[in-house]
């Protein structure tokens, strides 16, 4: 009789902890980007090389165009990580949400300026009198032509700045010839790639020498106090994804390729190896990058940067020798 209702708690113990590793492996997450290029593909990465499943998560990824409204999805607690611009995290932090940067892909936006392909544009001042189209008010694209004109000395008053509801918007608009100047990150080079669309010189975020969050990957604080451990599996996955991208070449443009459309291989090859190169192995969010954000919306120089970002995830990772690691 002992030995019978040993043998039955072993067994109910067993269930228990297989019922565990269950609901961890099953954790299921919401995770969203705002446009469709390589920079704001790690998701995908993640997701469909099995780098979340291997961290014991699993994600629905979608697609919101606009930074202000994904952040907003955020801070509603309807997604739990999102890659969005950055003008809407630091404004929304300002206003008192918990959201919170947990990386950034560079110290430089990937924002540029792009004219349709008979404009008679050929220098950033001769767009006075000109419509420009945004995503949307607010976002990284809108705050990054706002800085140029006043960089240039161009008034805003002199332009138009429209909002166009999101990335395919302006691509599309740009496309059809409804616009002649719009601002683009990462995707634009896809239309310049397909002769849609060419790069005004001297008008990227770059050549501006304007330094910025791309890409930059957030959260809320309450999901960091609720399962902090969850949160550096995730991280852990994100940086596993940008080491796939680094190595595997043939493995991401196959998984970018499933997601953009229907692009033949040749596009995305391009689009991947223009991205590749600016990639760094644990993405610290820039500090010049975040002040120069945080400038941008006339946040005062004595307001310290720390409550916008949490780098201890990555801190943790590379005290662990986690990258390292990969690259063996």
């Amino acid at each position: 009789m002992k030995t019978s209702m040993k043998t039955l708690f072993l067994s109910i113990s067993v269930l228990f902890l297989v019922g565990i590793s269950q609901s961890v492996l099953a954790q299921k997450l919401t995770l969203a980007h705002v446009a469709i290029h390589p920079g704001q593909g790690m998701f995908w990465i993640a997701k469909d090389s099995g780098l979340l499943a291997k961290h014991g998560l699993s994600a629905e990824v979608v697609l919101i165009p606009g930074s202000p409204r994904t952040v907003q999805a955020l801070i509603a607690g309807d997604l739990d990580y999102a890659v969005a611009g950055a003008p809407a995290y630091v404004r929304a932090r300002t206003q008192g949400a918990d959201v919170v940067i947990l990386s950034s892909l560079s110290g430089y936006s990937s924002q540029r300026v792009l004219l349709k392909p008979d404009s008679t544009v050929q220098t950033f001042n001769d767009i006075r009198g000109k419509t420009i189209g945004v995503t949307q008010y607010g976002s990284a694209g809108d705050s990054f032509i706002r800085g140029a004109l006043k960089k240039s000395g161009i008034k805003e008053s002199e332009v138009t700045i429209l909002q166009m509801g999101g990335t395919p918007g302006v691509s599309q608009a740009l496309e059809a010839g409804r616009i002649e100047v719009g601002v683009l990150g990462e995707s634009g080079a896809l239309l310049v790639f397909r002769g849609k669309a060419r790069f005004l010189k001297g008008a990227s975020s770059k050549e501006f020498g304007f330094h910025a969050l791309d890409a930059p990957l957030g959260t809320t604080e309450r999901k960091i106090k609720a399962d902090r451990g969850s949160v550096l599996r995730f991280v852990q996955a994100y940086v596993e994804a940008i080491h796939y991208f680094k190595t595997n070449r043939a493995g991401t443009i196959k998984i970018l390729q499933k997601y953009m459309a229907g692009l033949s291989e040749e596009h995305v090859a391009l689009w991947y190896d223009d991205y590749r190169e600016g990639l760094v192995s644990l993405p610290y969010p820039d500090d010049n990058g975040l002040r120069a954000e945080l400038d941008l919306i006339n946040v005062p120089r004595s307001q310290p940067l720390a409550p916008y970002v949490n780098k201890s995830f990555l801190d943790e990772i590379k005290k662990s020798g986690f990258v390292e690691r990969l690259n063996k």
